[in-house]
């Protein structure tokens, strides 16, 4: 893992799950495994951060988590790597994300207590992108996901389309946001998951 840095670009997506899967903060680290799978293809590791906004329903301008891509791993390494195996689905927690490894060539969901298990077209998406990001320099909120300040309201970070994702790369942008978060928090888990 890297050290902290100020990123390049932003990459932007709504949250409409937030169930400790999709970002998944078990650990002390944050990571994109699996939904999104355009967002874990695109991030530079070292460059981008990845932004979380809340859903219309819970308030367009208010942050759901931060991440500095810190590192990418493709799924049988994220399985085998001895730092992620808490990561894995378990009874105490089911929305583990590390559930890919190789089987004889190919990636297969190794649990049934893995929740893509018995759902094929998650599979098939995530497995357009078999790669983990990982940020162990993050801020999640959750539940208590705070209001963007006012200057950064009317910013592509919560203006423009809310399907997909979208960059920030305007540098004044990123500088607020990223002043904002140092000044008011520290790193780390502010607050429980929203949807469970």
């Amino acid at each position: 893992m890297t050290k902290a840095y100020s990123p390049s670009r932003l990459v932007v997506y709504v949250v409409s799950s937030d169930d400790n899967l999709a970002p998944n903060v078990t650990t002390g680290i944050c990571s994109l495994t699996v939904c999104k799978p355009v967002v874990r293809k695109q991030a530079v590791q070292g460059a981008d951060w990845i932004i979380g906004m809340s859903t219309t329903k819970h308030g367009i301008d208010r942050i759901i988590y931060a991440m500095q891509v810190d590192e990418k791993l493709g799924y049988d390494a994220y399985y085998n790597d001895p730092r992620f195996a808490d990561k894995k689905p378990s009874a105490e927690h089911p929305n583990g994300d590390n559930f890919f490894k190789l089987v004889n060539g190919e990636l297969e969901i190794t649990t049934q207590k893995a929740c893509h298990y018995g759902k094929p077209e998650k599979i098939k998406r995530d497995l357009n992108t078999p790669v983990a990001v990982l940020g162990k320099r993050f801020w999640y909120f959750g539940a208590n996901a705070p209001r963007l300040p006012e200057v950064l309201r009317d910013t592509r970070i919560v203006t423009g389309n809310r399907r997909g994702h979208r960059y920030v790369d305007d540098p004044e942008v990123i500088a607020q946001l990223v002043a904002w978060l140092e000044a008011n928090y520290a790193p780390g888990i502010h607050g429980h998951t929203r949807d469970v």
